[in-house]
């Protein structure tokens, strides 16, 4: 059994896109899987969605170590016992899945350890080969391990927090460089929106249709625009001072638009053991 798990805390993200997100995974992946969604607000939710109260932190109560700024809250998935399952895939809210992930988890499964998106390129390093490009580290916002595997992760931010914090920028880094076995998930697998989706300007004027990438499994919205954004109606403008668009992009709007129908689950959390049939 696969742990299919994403985190939602503050008001930045609504229970929309975790809908959204079970209903993309349940589409994408024919291996059993239950779907979890720690958060510190389950209203709203889906049901099928397993909501979880957001793991405990040391760092939570501290705003000067930004916890509640989404830098270092996913090291919590770590905990050891969190996660039950013999496998777990995390994905932010703000993704897009575009195709089957099944080869994700039998990529994990058949290699152990680690797996997670390398960092992009910005500008014309991505004119380059791949083998020619800078090691910026990694992007957290697809990655799958065996939770049984990485308790270090956890263990160490929490016995030496300051240590850890001064050595590292935020929580991305320190999973990629800290993580057991770690690998970077193939080129094109998942690919971000506004680096390779969306034209520069001027060619954007030109070419106003984001491009959905042939091959990607997930697009990944990091940063502007978010997918509702480009989702909505109408011809309102979305993204960056130099990728841009305006009006709905047909995929996201498709996508985003299939959400489910079933009626919110009761806004409580879920303390049941899911492995006790």
């Amino acid at each position: 059994m696969i742990a299919v798990v994403c985190m939602k805390w503050g008001t930045a993200f609504g229970p929309d896109y975790v809908n959204v997100l079970y209903r993309g995974v349940a589409a994408h992946l024919s291996q059993p899987f239950r779907f979890y969604c720690f958060t510190d607000d389950p209203a709203g939710l889906s049901s099928g969605i397993i909501a979880r109260p957001l793991p405990d932190s040391t760092l939570s109560a501290d705003p000067d170590r930004r916890w509640h700024g989404g830098r270092w809250p996913k090291i919590g998935l770590f905990r050891p016992g969190l996660i039950a399952e013999d496998q777990a895939l995390y994905l932010d809210l703000d993704v897009v899945i575009t195709g089957g992930l099944d080869p994700l988890v039998e990529r994990q499964r058949s290699l152990g350890g680690l797996h997670i998106l390398r960092e992009w390129s910005p500008g014309l390093w991505n004119l380059l080969p791949l083998a020619l490009r800078p090691d910026r580290g990694a992007q957290s916002s697809v990655f799958a391990w065996r939770p049984s595997e990485q308790h270090h992760l956890y263990e160490a931010l929490h016995s030496a927090p300051d240590r850890v914090l001064a050595a590292f920028r935020n929580d991305q880094q320190f999973i990629g460089h800290a993580a057991a076995h770690p690998h970077y998930w193939p080129q094109g697998w998942a690919v971000s929106f506004k680096k390779h989706c969306v034209w520069h300007y001027p060619l954007n004027l030109v070419f106003p249709e984001p491009r959905k990438p042939a091959g990607a499994r997930i697009v990944v919205f990091h940063g502007k625009p978010r997918p509702h954004q480009v989702a909505r109606e109408g011809n309102r403008r979305w993204g960056t001072r130099r990728r841009f668009g305006f009006g709905p992009v047909s995929w996201v709007r498709d996508y985003w638009s299939d959400r489910p129908s079933a009626a919110p689950a009761a806004a409580s959390f879920d303390f049941s053991d899911p492995t006790e049939v």
